[in-house]
This record gives structure tokens, C-alpha cells and sequence, in this order.
């Protein structure tokens, strides 16, 4: 006899055994154990969305920088090669 099968048989023997007031406690502890443990995977699933969401919006703000910066870098260059920076202030393209 396997001891899965073993196993399985005094579970079983122990709940036809017991009162209903002992299966009501057990059925109820059982409960708690598993809303416990959906609470645990349910916050961990929200705080990895929301390091990802958070990641997201750090790379869209860095890519927002990275243009800024690579920006200011031409206007300074042309600045130092004694070009007029009016007509090229607007970062919007012209018609």
C-alpha cells in the first residue's frame, strides 16, 4: 500500500470520526488559511503592476529628458558657433 493511499485513508477515517462542531472548526480555520493566502498572492500581483507601471512611466519620463537634454546640447553648440538661436527656439516643427 502506497503512503499517499495510506495517508488518504486516516484523513478520511478522521473526518467521518470527528464531531460536527470539530468539522465546522476545522472547515473554518481551512477558510481563513486560504482567504490569507489569496490576500498574499492578490497584493503581491498588485505590487508588481504596480513596479511596472512605475518603470513604465520612469522610462517615458527619462526618454522626456533624453529629448530636452539632446536639445539643449544643439542650441548650445550652434550658441558657440555664433549662430542666431530665434528661428530654431521652437522645438515644434514648422510649416
Amino acid at each position: 500500500m502506497k503512503d499517499d493511499t495510506l495517508y488518504d485513508a486516516f484523513s478520511h477515517w478522521e473526518e467521518l470520526s470527528s464531531t460536527k462542531e470539530q468539522r465546522v472548526a476545522y472547515e473554518e480555520r481551512a477558510k481563513q488559511i486560504m482567504d490569507e493566502e489569496a490576500a498574499k498572492r492578490e497584493f503581491e500581483l498588485r505590487k508588481q503592476d504596480a513596479r511596472r507601471e512605475g518603470l513604465e512611466e520612469g522610462r517615458k519620463e527619462g526618454k522626456k529628458e533624453g529629448k530636452q537634454e539632446s536639445l539643449e546640447t544643439v542650441a548650445r553648440s550652434l550658441l558657440e558657433e555664433g549662430l542666431v538661436l530665434r528661428p530654431i527656439a521652437s522645438p515644434s516643427p514648422r510649416p
